[in-house]
């Protein structure tokens, strides 16, 4: 009996290392890589460097005067304008099963993101939250932004689906845009 005890407990231990170990092998996977870097940027409390890998949950800073670029994996491309701060929340990009997402988090400054590889898969979703608005991209280019005291979204290809709790609005042809009033209290910095 003691002997069965001892298996069934070996076999429980080899799995949760089992689990645990992917587990800390997929948060350790970077979702992308520092492409680009003028002046001062950040990743975290690092400063980025081109090269440098970019992973899930990291903020990306930029200064005065600066721009970062970021190129994951599926080589969609993000490129943060002057004292930008973006969060990766999620990333997942898996050719195998068509299937890819990212969820960025916008809090300051403006930001330009070009779909990759993701915008053909068939289960995607491309969902950037910013101060004014949630950006909900359908495989596209586009940038967004504070500009003269509201915030701003141009579209460059494909759509985006902008909404807030005023209303929704498509983007649907190259070189639409709109103005998102910034409301009371809320502040967009440039």
């Amino acid at each position: 009996m003691r002997d069965r005890q001892r298996e069934r407990t070996s076999c429980l231990l080899v799995a949760i290392l089992f689990v645990a170990a992917g587990a800390v092998s997929a948060v350790a996977e970077p979702v992308g890589t520092v492409t680009k870097v003028v002046n001062q940027a950040q990743i975290g409390s690092k400063t980025a460097v081109p090269g440098a890998p970019i992973y899930m949950d990291d903020r990306l800073r930029t200064g005065s005067d600066a721009r970062l670029q970021v190129t994951f994996r599926d080589n969609s491309v993000l490129t943060l304008g002057e004292k930008a701060n973006v969060i990766v929340d999620r990333y997942v990009f898996d050719p195998e099963k068509s299937k890819g997402e990212v969820l960025l988090k916008s809090t300051q400054g403006a930001f330009r993101f070009a779909g990759g590889k993701i915008k053909q898969m068939s289960d995607r979703q491309i969902t950037v939250n910013t101060p004014a608005a949630a950006l909900a991209v359908r495989g596209t280019e586009f940038w967004a932004g504070p500009i003269d005291g509201q915030y701003g979204v141009l579209l460059l290809t494909g759509k985006v689906d902008v909404s807030n709790r005023a209303g929704a609005v498509r983007l649907s042809s190259p070189g639409m845009g709109t103005d998102i009033a910034v409301h009371r209290g809320q502040k967009t910095k440039r």
